[in-house]
């Protein structure tokens, strides 16, 4: 179908609507090819409710065909116009318009497959293709096969930008029109999500056919499904995060993208910054993102989390973050970030981590904070210590010292001095720090 836009006034419209459908009457065709039957370069205009089930508006139940060649039919749904009961088995299989600036789903289909679509902008119009975009080719009504539809095919699926990961082999559809708009595309069992995405339903996008290639169109998996419930592997809706105009695009479709990163992070270092670690990155673009979990290790192996900072969620500009590790241990500090997607429906918290930073103390006295101390004192990363052994510098003070979980030592009767605290730790590692108390 050329991409173009129609108008006319309500007057020739409802012109159409009485001659076409008295020519669909008397056209009907018989069984699943159809009871109704648009011309090519004809229109039909519904006013009000249609219902797919039991029919009504000048048409029979079920199936209303339109010719995909061009010139193609159209059946035209006026500003205030709705529907109800469309399905496999009663449904537009051809193109569909509708006028006004309200959400419509437009009810089409292609050989007993529904493959609804939806936008709002005005006079947006479109067609389901049950069948794999590199042949485009589908049954026509009347018999036979039609060209490849719409022109400009076919739209090989193995032809795609290198973000994405596969195109779906089943399905696409041609949306027209000049007016920005938001579009969702909906799924089944048919369309076969799980194996497009690997199970893996954050990876689904829409993508467009630009001319040469298939490339991802930013969209994200609607928690509810515009054709009602949560949005499953099996059945659900997709919709892109801003409006464009869907002549942008020769063809639309499902595709699974690379494994994709809750954020786009420019930059990510750690340094020391007096007694604490100071933790700082940047992102460029961030998508559905939830928070960012602060995770340190002493070897790289074995990791904790340390804290969290939350993300901005939606967000196509330079963002800065920062976190400080007040409480590192002595020696060497291992840091990443685990960046985390919301867990909303469909979607179930993904995440990524960033590549490790290394912070590290050549002094053994950064066990044991703040030093000189006037108050409580704490002993770095307390997890996996077997002993805290305190001794004063002329050896005559020597005891065993209790550590809370947040690392803080159980001094509070010992007298104001200079001492030295020894850590071991399961790992076998030891470490001993000179510190100052006054009391």
């Amino acid at each position: 179908m050329k991409k173009a836009t129609y108008s006319g006034s309500w007057v020739h419209r409802a012109a159409f609507l009485v001659l076409i459908a008295l020519s669909g009457a008397v056209q009907a065709q018989q069984g699943s090819s159809g009871n109704t039957y648009i011309f090519g370069g004809a229109q039909m205009t519904f006013f009000g409710a249609h219902d797919f089930v039991n029919g009504g508006s000048g048409t029979l139940p079920g199936i209303i065909g339109t010719v995909r060649s061009d010139p193609n039919g159209v059946l035209n749904f006026a500003e205030a116009a709705s529907h109800t009961g469309a399905s496999d088995a009663a449904h537009v299989d051809g193109y569909v318009r509708k006028y006004g600036t309200s959400q419509f789903v437009f009810p089409v289909g292609d050989n007993g497959f529904y493959g609804p679509f939806a936008a709002a902008a005005d006079a947006t119009n479109g067609a389901y293709y049950h069948s794999d975009p590199t042949s485009a080719i589908t049954d026509n009504l009347g018999g036979g096969n039609y060209p490849v539809l719409p022109a400009g095919g076919p739209f090989p699926s193995a032809t795609f930008e290198g973000t994405l990961q596969a195109v779906s082999t089943i399905e696409y559809w041609d949306i027209n029109g000049t007016n920005a708009t938001a579009i969702t595309l909906t799924w089944d069992a048919g369309s076969n999500i799980s194996s497009l995405t690997s199970a893996q339903p954050d990876k689904l996008t829409i993508a467009g056919w630009n001319g040469s290639q298939w490339v991802p169109i930013a969209s994200k998996v609607d928690v509810n499904s515009i054709l009602g419930g949560t949005s499953s592997l099996t059945a659900g809706s997709i919709t892109t995060t801003s409006a464009l105009v869907p002549n942008t695009y020769t063809a639309y479709t499902f595709a699974s993208r690379v494994t994709p990163l809750p954020v786009t992070l420019a930059a990510f270092d750690a340094k020391q910054e007096g007694r604490t670690a100071l933790l700082t990155w940047v992102t460029t673009e961030e998508t559905n993102s939830d928070r960012f979990e602060i995770e340190r290790s002493i070897d790289a192996r074995a990791w904790t989390v340390i804290g969290t900072v939350k993300a901005m969620g939606e967000s196509v500009v330079r963002n800065e973050y920062s976190f400080t590790d007040a409480r590192p241990s002595g020696g060497r500090n291992f840091y990443r970030l685990k960046m985390i997607d919301r867990a909303t429906g469909v979607l179930d918290g993904t995440y990524a981590y960033s590549r490790i930073r290394l912070v590290e103390w050549h002094n053994a006295g950064q066990w044991v904070f703040p030093n000189p101390a006037s108050g409580p004192v704490y002993v770095s990363n307390p997890t996996g210590i077997t002993q805290v052994l305190l001794t004063d510098l002329s050896g005559r003070l020597r005891q065993d010292v209790k550590v809370a979980a947040d690392g803080e030592l159980d001094i509070k009767n010992v007298p104001g001095g200079t001492y030295l605290l020894k850590v071991s730790r399961k790992d076998g590692t030891e470490a001993t720090s000179r510190f100052f108390l006054r009391k």
